[in-house]
């Protein structure tokens, strides 16, 4: 018999004996093919533009652990702001891809853009600040940020990230979220 707990998975032995299997949330995300990864490439155009959006289109939480971000070109404050309101205007989709190869689709609407997506409201959550190549520099590489207790969008919420300082950055990234 097979009992599946929020963290641990357990089973009872042919002898009645409880056998347990430690793996994270997100090992066991990834065995049930509920785990993704989110890649873009955005400019974003204008200081205060929305420029990804990603919203939980599951009846089942989704929670992002992992940011990556990368710029070459010039300084970066952006915002993770969840609970954003509105649709995005102009957006191209955004397909995440399943972390178990060849595992199902995301429920999630994702989208990004170069330039704003006219979204309101919601609270910041996180200020992610991308340092650019400074003089003598040959790269900076990739900023990664590993929340200790992930960001939770519920169903039917969204989160965006904003740009507060220079407009005019491309800004690669990847986010990796699972369904819990």
């Amino acid at each position: 018999m097979r009992i599946n707990g929020n963290t641990y998975t357990a089973e009872v032995t042919s002898q009645e004996r409880l056998k347990t299997d430690n793996k994270t949330p997100i090992e066991i995300a990834v065995d049930n093919q509920d785990a993704y990864a989110v890649i873009f490439e955005q400019d974003a155009g204008a200081v205060t533009s929305d420029f990804f959006y990603l919203k939980n289109t599951s009846d089942r939480d989704l929670k992002i652990y992992k940011i990556m971000l990368h710029t070459i070109t010039l300084d970066v404050d952006i915002s993770v702001t969840t609970g954003v309101t509105g649709t995005p205007t102009s957006g191209t989709a955004i397909t995440p891809v399943n972390l178990y190869a060849g595992g199902k689709a995301s429920d999630v609407d994702c989208q990004g853009r170069d330039g704003d997506m006219a979204l309101t409201g919601g609270n910041t959550v996180d200020k992610l600040y991308l340092h650019q190549r400074a003089s003598g520099e040959t790269y900076v590489g990739w900023q990664v940020w590993d929340y200790p207790a992930p960001i939770t969008l519920p169903s039917n919420t969204a989160m965006v990230l904003n740009v507060n300082i220079d407009p005019t950055a491309d800004v690669d990234g990847t986010i990796y979220f699972y369904f819990d």
